[in-house]
């Protein structure tokens, strides 16, 4: 009566298939057959039985409490008997009993470390049971009660884990909706009424009527040309100011074309500064989810941002690449640098810290949502280097 092959095949990475363990506990006791029972409260119904009889297997449920198998469930003891014979017809058959005779039975509870029966492992054969086989095949059976847990936890993280993921989806999904009305509203209002004026204004500084004043030396009416020159290079900036925070509010680019395009947008928009881009294929990034995608576009944006209005940067390399396992996305300046641990979300020199590098924090926030890894190497007058990693599911 040898343990270890029980013991190996419950402790295994594969998720053990019960007709397979009723098997291994029928040859490791030499008995005729085994059934392993699964507890689902308020009964217990068939994993597996050797010799598998899937009829009586698929339609016996047996009620917590009744019959050998219900008392040793919720007891939460073993049992055995010399000679038992069960009234239900479904478990006879699975005994191997016709309509008469009885066999010897060993029912162990399956329990796992909370105390809490998972399973009753049944072993049957002609020749009794021992006290000594209750001892010594308990510790096995509580493998599978320690397994059915395990699974059932593991099970619960990941359900948290999706519902979580959905969760920050939606947020995220939310927040670009929301980005994306404001920038709709923008452009077919604010931006429509300023160009608008700006062509009425152009107008007015070029009617026949200055002209004419200009010619019979009216300085009043050149001065009004003046103001509306001034108007005019006014109204100009603010239709520049505003069609920039359309794009960063919502990128168009990024929903019609993707990340890569999306980012290559930022680098040719961004004013006074060399920014190189080294980016893999869009099609390497075909599997990123909306909204991993939108994170990571405002995690560029913000450390491009960053380089030029804060580290007074001449030059930026964007990197954008995937790996076997990840998303990869990198900003290098050669600015002024900073002491990273002073920097740091949550300490004292944080708190303390100018306002300047608040984007790190919305920075850090973001690659929490998406799960994604931050790494920030910097030293005062060496530039600093923001790294992204963002872990992709195996086989993606």
């Amino acid at each position: 009566m040898n343990t270890l092959p029980l013991v190996q095949l419950l402790t295994g990475a594969a998720t053990p298939v019960w007709g397979v363990v009723a098997r291994e506990w029928a040859r490791a006791l030499d008995a005729t057959g085994a059934i392993v029972f699964l507890f689902d409260q308020p009964e217990l119904r068939v994993g597996g039985a050797f010799p598998s009889r899937a009829v009586p297997e698929k339609r016996l449920r047996v009620p917590a409490g009744q019959g050998l198998v219900g008392q040793v469930a919720v007891m939460g003891h073993a049992i055995h008997m010399a000679a038992d014979s069960p009234r239900s017809p479904d478990l006879r058959q699975l005994l191997g009993l016709g309509e008469t005779g009885s066999v010897a039975r060993l029912c162990l509870p399956a329990r796992s470390l909370d105390g809490q029966t998972r399973a009753v492992v049944a072993v049957h054969r002609k020749e009794p049971f021992s006290g000594e086989d209750l001892s010594r095949w308990q510790p096995v059976a509580d493998l599978i009660g320690l397994r059915l847990h395990a699974e059932q936890l593991r099970d619960a993280v990941d359900a948290h884990h999706g519902e979580r993921d959905r969760l920050i989806a939606q947020a995220i999904s939310a927040q670009e909706a929301e980005r994306r009305r404001i920038a709709f509203d923008l452009h077919d209002g604010v931006t429509t009424a300023l160009a608008s004026m700006s062509f009425h204004l152009n107008a007015a500084e070029l009617s026949p009527g200055r002209g004419q004043a200009a010619c019979e030396g009216g300085s009043a009416l050149e001065q009004v040309g003046v103001q509306i020159g001034a108007a005019q290079a006014l109204l100009d900036l603010a239709y520049a100011q505003t069609r920039a925070a359309i794009t960063g509010l919502h990128s168009l680019v990024l929903d019609d074309h993707g990340l890569v395009a999306a980012v290559e947008t930022l680098v040719e928009t961004a004013p006074d500064t060399v920014i190189e881009l080294r980016a893999d294929d869009e099609s390497a990034f075909a599997d990123v989810s909306n909204h991993a995608a939108a994170a990571l576009f405002r995690i560029a944006q913000e450390t491009i941002s960053n380089a030029i209005r804060h580290a007074e940067a001449a030059k930026v390399v964007v990197t954008l690449e995937r790996t076997e396992h990840a998303v990869v996305l990198s900003t290098t300046d050669d600015g002024i640098g900073f002491d990273p641990r002073a920097k740091l979300p949550g300490t004292e020199e944080w708190a303390a810290s100018q306002p300047d590098h608040f984007g790190l924090t919305s920075i850090a926030e973001r690659c929490a949502l998406i799960g994604a890894s931050l790494q920030i190497d910097s030293d005062p007058g060496r530039g600093t280097s923001v790294t992204v990693e963002l872990p992709m599911p195996q086989g993606s």
